[in-house]
């Protein structure tokens, strides 16, 4: 399976409109999630919070794969309306094609880990931070990832191979606490995460990662927090939100997202005017993907 980021295009004439009422069900909560448990029951976990849109300013690091080129810059837009115009929440997307997690708890001397997790260093943190600008040091981290070829390239559906498959799961939790503490070590305090979405082709192990977050949920890290189940709004969207390569977004697929992470951020002070305005919004997302790439390739004079 080709996983180069640039050799997906969209579908002409893609809906624009999301479905609302399948995105409000599919949502998990940050203050109640509800993720598969290890035998596919439902898991609440639900815990008291501070509420991450407290007006105060801050920066979200976006931790992803090529499905999430898009959906970030329509999530800024969001976050901007939630706080009546001002740039207030800064969406830093840090997103590399092709690289699953995997690649981004690999070894520092490597180059999965320097084209990954070491070029978010370089350009989101620290004071000399190549592409932050004026935004805060991020915060928050927001992750939507894959255990795609993970622990190592052989694995390349993924270590969980059903909900009863607990070595794979075990395998697939470690991998995101890794992940989560690395994100640590660099002063996040607070990591969403949220697994792949559907992937035909690649069924049922990317489906199933949802087994391996809630397991590192249920290991009860305070800075833990489960995103959106994207993996269900998808499959149900299948294929009217993909490309024509069936697997990655399309400007219906991304807007699924960036309400569904809207949602889960903003949680009971999400405004429907401002989801409502998403999907009325018209976006070209090859541009925007073409615009992300370009200016991760730039200094930050060419920031936008």
């Amino acid at each position: 399976m080709d996983l180069n980021p640039r050799t997906f295009r969209t579908v002409p004439g893609s809906g624009v409109r999301g479905a609302v009422a399948l995105l409000c069900a599919g949502i998990v909560a940050i203050a109640c999630a509800e993720v598969p448990g290890n035998a596919g029951e439902g898991a609440i976990r639900s815990r008291n919070v501070t509420p991450l849109l407290d007006g105060s300013p801050k920066s979200l690091v976006v931790v992803g794969y090529s499905t999430s080129y898009a959906w970030p810059a329509m999530l800024q837009e969001m976050l901007d309306e939630h706080s009546d115009g001002e740039r207030v929440y800064h969406v830093l997307n840090s997103v590399i094609g092709g690289s699953p997690v995997g690649r981004w708890i690999a070894p520092t001397e490597t180059v999965d880990y320097r084209e990954t997790y070491g070029a978010m260093e370089q350009d989101f943190f620290g004071p000399d931070a190549r592409l932050r600008g004026e935004a805060p040091e991020p915060s928050v981290a927001i992750v939507q990832q894959s255990l795609q070829r993970t622990p190592t390239p052989a694995t390349r559906l993924g270590p969980v191979t059903s909900a009863m498959d607990d070595e794979g799961i075990e395998v697939g939790a470690d991998a995101l606490e890794r992940l989560v503490m690395q994100l640590r070590s660099d002063g996040v305090e607070r990591v969403y995460i949220g697994m792949h979405i559907y992937k035909e082709g690649f069924e049922p192990e990317v489906g199933n990662e949802r087994f391996a977050l809630s397991r590192l949920l249920d290991r009860g890290h305070e800075s833990v927090l489960a995103g959106p189940d994207v993996w269900s709004l998808t499959i149900a969207e299948h294929p009217d939100a993909f490309t024509d390569d069936r697997l990655h977004p399309n400007e219906r697929g991304s807007k699924i997202m960036a309400e569904a992470w809207y949602r889960s951020l903003a949680g009971d002070d999400a405004r429907q005017h401002i989801i409502d305005a998403l999907h009325e919004r018209a976006y070209d997302v090859d541009t925007m993907m073409d615009d992300y790439l370009a200016w991760r390739r730039a200094d930050q004079s060419t920031q936008q």
